[in-house]
């Protein structure tokens, strides 16, 4: 098989939805009276790891989109998805600015944990909707799968 440039995105996008994922799961497990302390590391961590990948994803899926075989009938579902990424990272960076003030300032209580929480829902919503259409990229349209 020949090396193609966008074929980085979609080995990519697995570390964000992991990361992620995993992120949102030990926030919710830190909602428990008795959660361990090391949740809350766990969180921030996958959190930031999470959000950078997410950029770096989003960069490779840029240039994808540059290099990879364009097919007419997926244009419209293919703006909608890097349109889901922008909003994806953006949500998970400025969750992840949060997150850091809380660490720094010890402030990781009452209307900052319900506003991490609400950006960890809304932030998944849009990683969800973003996986989803790049799934229809692939697997409806066939962008960047090669013709037997």
């Amino acid at each position: 098989m020949e090396f193609k440039l966008y074929h980085l995105h979609p080995a990519a996008v697995h570390f964000p939805i992991a990361l992620l994922a995993l992120g949102a799961a030990a926030a919710g497990l830190r909602l428990r009276k008795r959660a361990p302390a090391w949740l809350a590391q766990a969180e921030s961590w996958l959190l930031w790891l999470g959000t950078l990948s997410a950029w770096t994803t989003l960069g490779l899926g840029l240039l994808a989109e540059k290099s990879a075989p364009h097919v007419p009938l997926a244009w419209e579902v293919l703006a909608e998805h890097e349109e889901l990424g922008w909003w994806t990272a953006a949500v998970f960076s400025a969750l992840s600015g949060l997150r850091l003030f809380a660490v720094r300032t010890g402030r990781d209580a009452g209307k900052v944990r319900v506003a991490q929480a609400l950006l960890w829902v809304l932030g998944l919503g849009a990683l969800v909707a973003t996986a989803m259409h790049g799934a229809e990229l692939v697997y409806g349209f066939g962008v960047g799968v090669r013709a037997p």
